[in-house]
């Protein structure tokens, strides 16, 4: 089959995996930063969810292949590595080059069986940072000969406490390199606290190749969300992500849809990593119904299937909102997106009313906004008010501050 003339600026041999793949034309992030990395420029790129940014890098890092010790690609979460190296499998196909020389260095695996893979011949390898700078103590020249560099989802790994582990990184790779960075929500103040230099930007502003249905719900007690979530599930069909705030709330209401007949599974940081895997793969096989997860499962993955994704807590912020919702309406699937807004929601709300470029849709059965935001924020003063009497008391005792919470880390 003749290759589509929109892919004519791609190496005659990147032609085979085009075909192969069925990939009829290039997406417009595809379009702006293909030709760019294959000339070994280094850039940022910013693209809404679901645009094909992964073969964005991983086209340009396969035309190099085999390239020994050469590629490093740093993900967030340890399902995102999984992802990215089966993309890069998928398009090598039967040349088999890719699975040869790949390495996975995520946590939850055997960190000596690694560092003897290491020892070897490989090409590429896809790690999370905390696993990686494991990795680096043990052998600081690891690195040495490394050109080719990504940071998917960039704008997280920092968000979830990696900045001093992703700087350490990025000084045990050679300056002569080609660096690329990936995100759906740029973060200029995320690039700041990184050694990277300048960049050249693409912005990338396009709409989803789906359509996405959005509301928003406003409940008076928090006690409301568990029945409106089960009855969302007897009106809707096909799967769905549901987002919480932690870990002990993710086992909660997995164990609660259980309970009901709801076949589901928990995903979080806190489970072994065989179970990890069993719900992640189980979900996106289709043995589950209903994934209950962290944010964990915001960034990057790709489950076409998921029709429904439900904030049963509100994220913090609009950027976070926005990876929420992108893990649906994906590849011209149409998708939706419910979010439950309890009284302790309140500044979560307003940070993601501040840029969400438009009024809020609201469901007609759940639209009592202005006494919702009365309470809500009623409720945050209160909060604050009690935390401050808390500081209060320590440092009248000599206690030392309490520290903020930050993420859990992905090693």
């Amino acid at each position: 089959m003749p290759v589509p003339a929109a892919w004519r600026f791609l190496p005659a041999k990147m032609f085979d995996a085009i075909e192969r793949l069925r990939f009829e034309k290039p997406t417009p992030v595809q379009d702006a930063c293909l030709p760019a990395a294959l000339a070994g420029e280094s850039f940022l790129a910013v693209a809404p969810t679901g645009t094909g940014k992964t073969l964005a890098y991983l086209l340009p890092l396969w035309s190099r292949l085999p390239s020994r010790h050469g590629n490093l690609i740093l993900v967030p979460a340890r399902e995102l590595g999984y992802q990215v190296s089966q993309m890069l499998q998928a398009i090598d196909g039967p040349a088999n080059r890719a699975r040869e020389g790949l390495v996975l260095c995520l946590g939850g695996h055997d960190a000596d069986a690694q560092r003897r893979r290491l020892q070897g011949e490989w090409h590429t390898l896809i790690a999370t940072p905390g696993r990686l700078i494991d990795l680096l103590e043990s052998d600081p020249a690891l690195l040495r000969s490394i050109r080719f560099l990504v940071l998917d989802e960039f704008d997280r790994l920092i968000d979830m406490g990696f900045e001093e582990q992703v700087g350490k990184i990025l000084a045990k790779v050679p300056k002569k390199r080609q660096t690329l960075l990936f995100s759906a929500t740029g973060a200029e103040d995320a690039l700041e606290r990184l050694p990277l230099g300048e960049l050249t930007r693409h912005h990338v502003q396009v709409a989803k190749s789906a359509p996405l249905t959005e509301q928003f719900f406003f409940l008076k007690s928090n006690r409301t969300k568990n029945d409106l979530l089960l009855d969302t599930l007897k009106e809707t069909k096909g799967q769905a992500i549901v987002f919480v705030a932690n870990r002990e709330k993710a086992n909660h209401l997995n164990g609660l849809l259980r309970l009901r007949g709801v076949a589901s599974g928990a995903l979080h940081g806190d489970r072994l990593q065989s179970e990890r895997a069993l719900a992640f793969q189980g979900f996106k096989d289709g043995k589950f119904r209903v994934l209950v997860a962290t944010d964990l499962a915001a960034r990057g993955l790709d489950i076409p299937k998921a029709d429904l994704v439900v904030n049963f807590d509100l994220p913090r912020n609009y950027r976070e909102y926005v990876h929420r919702s992108g893990r649906t309406a994906r590849r011209e699937r149409p998708g939706t997106c419910l979010s439950f807004a309890g009284p302790d929601d309140y500044l979560a709300f307003r940070n993601i009313e501040k840029e969400f470029g438009g009024p809020i849709p609201v469901h007609p059965a759940y639209a009592q906004g202005d006494p919702w935001l009365k309470q809500a924020k009623r409720v945050h003063e209160a909060k604050v008010r009690i935390d401050k009497r808390a500081e209060f008391i320590r440092v009248e005792q000599g206690l030392p501050a309490e520290k903020p919470s930050r993420p859990a880390r992905t090693r």
